[in-house]
C-alpha cells in the first residue's frame, strides 16, 4: 500500500470517539457526529450547568 492509498482510504473497522478516543461497538446504536454516547451525555450535564449559572448572573443583575 502505497502512502497515499494509506490516507485516502483509512481502515473503518474500528470507530473512536472524537472526544475521549475510546473505541465504541459499531453494532450498537450510532453515535452522534462521531462522539460517544457517555461524552454525550457528559457535554449535556455541563450545558445544563453553564445555563444554570448564566440564569443566576442574569437574575442577580436584575435586581
Amino acid at each position: 500500500m502505497t502512502h497515499h492509498q494509506k490516507f485516502e482510504h483509512p481502515n473503518h473497522a474500528g470507530h473512536t470517539c472524537k472526544l475521549c478516543s475510546s473505541s465504541h461497538d459499531p453494532n450498537h446504536k450510532a453515535s452522534v457526529g462521531g462522539v460517544c454516547h457517555g461524552c454525550v451525555y457528559k457535554i449535556l450535564i455541563v450545558v445544563l450547568i453553564v445555563m444554570i449559572a448564566i440564569s443566576y448572573v442574569a437574575w442577580f443583575g436584575v435586581l
